[in-house]
């Protein structure tokens, strides 16, 4: 004997049978009404999914900001990874860089040197 399986159905039914019952039976005022409301529901979804959403318009705002806030950091990087390299060359080869980096930034002099410094004017 097969067994039986109840069909069961949605909760929703009831009403969405009144509902078709309702446009088909009902006069062409109710049906402009529904579509009416139906399109300021479809309207008012958009404009939540673009103040909002995923692809909303401030989020693609903020991503073209950050955007070029990280083209300009990367400008920047490039000019002082160019501008290390350029360094580097210079103390591996230029033996008067040296001296100048040797007298400038750590103050050193040769032996039995004298720097005279001139203070203000």
């Amino acid at each position: 004997m097969p067994r039986r399986v109840k069909q069961g159905r949605p909760f929703w039914a009831p009403v969405a049978e009144n509902f078709r019952a309702r446009l088909a039976s009902g006069d062409s005022r109710l049906r402009r009404q529904i579509v009416r409301y139906g399109l300021w529901v479809v309207g008012g979804m958009f404009v939540w999914s673009l103040a909002v959403g995923e692809y909303s318009i401030p989020r693609i705002i903020r991503l073209h900001l950050e955007h070029g806030a990280l083209l300009e950091a990367n400008r920047q990087y490039t000019v002082a990874l160019a501008d290390a390299a350029r360094i580097r060359h210079m103390l591996e080869t230029d033996p008067s860089y040296l001296e100048y980096i040797a007298r400038t930034r750590y103050r050193m002099v040769r032996p039995n040197e004298v720097i005279y410094r001139y203070r203000g004017q």
